[in-house]
């Protein structure tokens, strides 16, 4: 992809996001990361909002405009007040926030721990709605948009991935009840199908991989065959950001010609992981 300051150029794409201030919460790694650094090279201020400082500051080095790095752990409501309001106080108001945050513990739901339970909810549902909650009052004043990364698991889940299906099935939840709740402002959901680069399975460890996956084999179940290019989830995701009209929600998944998905049905997520 070829960038301008001002506009994302991509071939039959265009973003303009100029002046636009933009949150970014999980943003160290994948899909967040990726959703951050083309919205700063379409223009707009960015803060990017995630646990890992490190990785935090490596990627606002990278960013192309103006940049912030905001420690935020999501599964800390102080955290997520802090992040929003950074946030804000840096950019002087805030237009939209994509809460790209996301855990996903591989476990059979009869093995699964409290503290594998407690980190998935937290993360991928409570987390969202803390920082919905610390956002409200500045995406009113601006007329501003919400987005939420959720998965195609949700529609076609596996045995294993359970904990992450149910919150993601309860994150579709809270942002129909923000809908309901607050009808003037737009809660947009992101669906996304298998994607490359991510670190999904980054902790599912080969032991307990090994063992769910030889339950997909001997029952005929597989991960989606394929995985969409990072820069496409986010480009859709950015695309959102950019249109002005209203976007309930969207779905986008991965082509018969994009990459194999094989390393991750063979036990072995590691070299290519999917979100």
């Amino acid at each position: 992809m070829t960038a301008e300051r001002g506009g994302a150029i991509a071939p039959g794409l265009s973003i303009d996001l100029a002046k636009r201030r933009v949150l970014v919460v999980g943003a160290s790694s994948g899909v967040g990361r990726a959703v951050g650094l083309l919205a700063c090279r379409a223009g707009a201020r960015v803060a990017f909002a995630a646990r890992r400082r490190d990785r935090l500051e490596a990627v606002v080095a990278q960013a192309p405009g103006e940049a912030l790095a905001v420690p935020c752990d999501v599964q800390d409501a102080g955290a997520c007040r802090a992040a929003v309001e950074a946030a804000v106080g840096a950019f002087g108001g805030l237009d939209a926030f994509v809460y790209a945050a996301g855990m996903a513990p591989l476990a059979m739901l009869e093995q699964a721990t409290h503290a594998e339970w407690r980190a998935a909810l937290d993360t991928n549902l409570v987390g969202a709605s803390l920082v919905t909650a610390a956002a409200i009052p500045h995406l009113r004043a601006s007329g501003g948009r919400a987005v939420y990364v959720s998965s195609y698991a949700i529609r076609q889940s596996l045995p294993g991935v359970g904990l992450y299906r149910v919150s993601k099935v309860a994150l579709d939840a809270l942002i129909e009840d923000y809908r309901l709740e607050h009808p003037d402002l737009a809660f947009t959901r992101v669906v996304l199908g298998n994607t490359n680069g991510t670190e999904f399975a980054r902790d599912w460890g080969p032991e307990r991989t090994g063992e769910v996956t030889r339950v997909w084999i001997e029952r005929n179940l597989f991960p989606a065959p394929t995985m969409m290019p990072l820069e496409t989830a986010a480009e859709a995701i950015v695309s959102v950001l950019a249109f002005r009209g209203y976007v309930d929600d969207i779905a986008v998944m991965p082509r018969t010609r994009d990459a194999s998905a094989q390393p991750i049905a063979s036990g072995d997520p590691h070299p290519s992981d999917a979100e």
